[in-house]
């Protein structure tokens, strides 16, 4: 396994080769571990910035530190996301079994969550540039009031 980690003040990244290698766990802002046929994910620093766990075998991911602005959970086997940070401004989760998305923050802006078994949405926040829901069951018209730079429905 090959986790790739930031800290807080250094722009170097970090190759580990499990969770528990992690030093100053409390000061870690990105974590990168995609691909790497993982079934579950640590409790999370509360630093946390960015988080990409796509491409394994989560079926649930722990709970989201309010830090965290970029959420990356695609292609895994995920049926519900936990509560999303305010923080939040970028949201993939495409390509898993979801049927259900909580509450949108309302500092999100890029949503992608086509290819999942969705029949509503959330309401959409104002903030919102960028959207993609195909691939689902959308019985709902999307009605967003502001400019969309990219939507696919």
């Amino acid at each position: 396994m090959t986790i790739k980690i930031k800290y807080q003040n250094d722009n170097k990244s970090y190759k580990l080769n499990s969770f528990e290698e992690i030093t100053n766990y409390d000061k870690v802002v990105n974590i990168n571990c995609f691909l790497q046929q993982l079934i579950l994910l640590p409790k999370l620093p509360n630093s946390l910035q960015q988080l990409s766990c796509g491409w394994n075998k989560l079926s649930v991911l722990p709970e989201l530190p309010n830090s965290l602005q970029t959420l990356r959970c695609y292609n895994n086997q995920l049926s519900v996301l936990p509560e999303l940070p305010n923080s939040l401004q970028i949201l993939s989760c495409w390509d898993n079994q979801l049927s259900v998305l909580p509450k949108f923050p309302n500092s999100l802006k890029k949503l992608m969550c086509y290819n999942n078994q969705l029949s509503v949405l959330p309401e959409l926040p104002n903030s919102l540039k960028e959207l993609n829901c195909n691939g689902n069951q959308l019985i709902k018209k999307i009605k967003h009031h502001y400019f969309i730079k990219m939507i696919y429905l």
